[in-house]
């Protein structure tokens, strides 16, 4: 019994730390400035939608990049050739996680039939785990000097 409880410890230690609540909270952020500005470039402006939802996630990408660099995985090498090689992984790896949320989504709504809600919902907790990864690990590692 004892070696679950420690089990669950390290879980929940893992799970509910500074970085993963800050993730999560600059994550909701991130979604507001993007529904923001799509509201603000399609009302407002009077671009066209796929603009609109182009300019949003780019503009979403770049506030995601500075939070999470700064606040969520306190990335502080601000050197250019640094930032280039960062911003251009994390671009990319937005990207991915993009291409499998769509693919997921025509699978599950296209062709099984499930509900595009409920399959947006689901295929959202994938990308937002996979993103967390991919910063954590590739984008934002700590590098360590020998």
């Amino acid at each position: 019994m004892k070696s679950l409880k420690h089990l669950l410890e390290k879980i929940q230690a893992r799970l509910f730390n500074r970085e993963v609540t800050t993730y999560i909270l600059f994550g909701i952020a991130t979604t507001a400035v993007s529904f923001a500005s799509y509201i603000i470039f399609v009302r407002y402006l009077g671009f066209g939608v796929a603009l609109s939802n182009t300019l949003s996630h780019f503009l979403a990408i770049l506030f995601a990049y500075v939070t999470n660099k700064i606040w969520v995985f306190r990335a502080l090498d601000f050197s250019f050739q640094n930032i280039v090689r960062e911003f251009f992984k994390f671009l990319s790896g937005r990207l991915v996680t993009w291409a499998i949320d769509t693919s997921l989504l025509v699978i599950l709504v296209d062709m099984l039939g499930y509900d595009a809600i409920l399959s947006r919902v689901f295929t959202t907790a994938i990308v937002v785990i996979l993103n967390y990864l991919v910063s954590k690990l590739l984008v934002f590692r700590k590098r360590h000097e020998l």
